[in-house]
């Protein structure tokens, strides 16, 4: 192999894994607040002793983000209008409340004047 391929497979290939290793790192120590620091430890260990090995199985078995950030529900304005209008409409279908009662609670939902 020649000098200029040497620098082609050093920029193509380990340089963004070197980032990618970094990040890691950076995740698991900064961002990762659930774990223990003694887990910290471990995937950090992991992460460093095989390098990329350890980023590729850290990356599988962690949780996925949105349940991570979220606990599993969405408790924004947007998710709690959705709930409720799913509550709704399953007691229109039921035939808990008439369509009268069904509109006005959409209308209260989305905050609007009934027509």
């Amino acid at each position: 192999m020649t000098e200029t391929t040497n620098l082609a497979v050093v920029a193509i290939v380990l340089v963004p894994l070197s980032v990618i290793w970094v990040l890691a790192l950076f995740n698991i120590v900064v961002r990762r607040s659930d774990l223990s620091i003694v887990w910290r430890i471990a995937w950090s260990a992991v992460v460093i002793l095989i390098p990329y090995v350890g980023v590729l199985l850290y990356a599988t078995v962690r949780p996925p983000r949105l349940l991570q950030r979220s606990g599993g529900s969405d408790t924004t304005a947007t998710g709690q209008a959705i709930a409720e209008i799913h509550h709704v409409v399953a007691e229109h279908e039921a035939g808990a409340i008439d369509d009268s009662q069904f509109a006005a609670d959409k209308a209260a939902i989305f905050g609007m004047a009934e027509a």
